[in-house]
């Protein structure tokens, strides 16, 4: 399994708030021949995506407890970024998580 710690998020809200909001350290990514999971915390606490790795670079993802549900791609082979859209009870929008080093210890 490939854990990233300290992730950098651009979350992007479909609300006419401020079109990007930036976030550093926003999380961990861990992902594994058969999963993905994006784990983060907000005001309410701790939101946790998980989804199923079929080897495309491509991943649906669900937040049961936040009735949430998202999609990220990984558009380059091992490459650092994912990108997707979110929605999120009645919010939705879109996503661009850097993935940066991978955690080695």
């Amino acid at each position: 399994m490939t854990i990233w710690k300290h992730v950098i998020a651009d979350t992007y809200f479909d609300d006419g708030s401020p079109p990007a909001l930036r976030q550093r350290d926003a999380g961990e990514v861990r992902i594994d021949e058969r999963e993905i999971v994006v784990s983060y915390e907000d005001d309410d606490g701790v939101v946790i995506y998980r989804g199923n790795n079929d080897g495309s670079g491509h991943f649906s993802l669900e937040a049961p407890e936040r009735n949430g549900r998202a999609s990220l791609h990984r558009f380059i082979p091992n490459g650092n970024f994912l990108e997707g859209y979110w929605i999120e009870g009645g919010n939705r929008g879109m996503w661009r998580i850097e993935l940066g080093q991978p955690d080695l210890g």
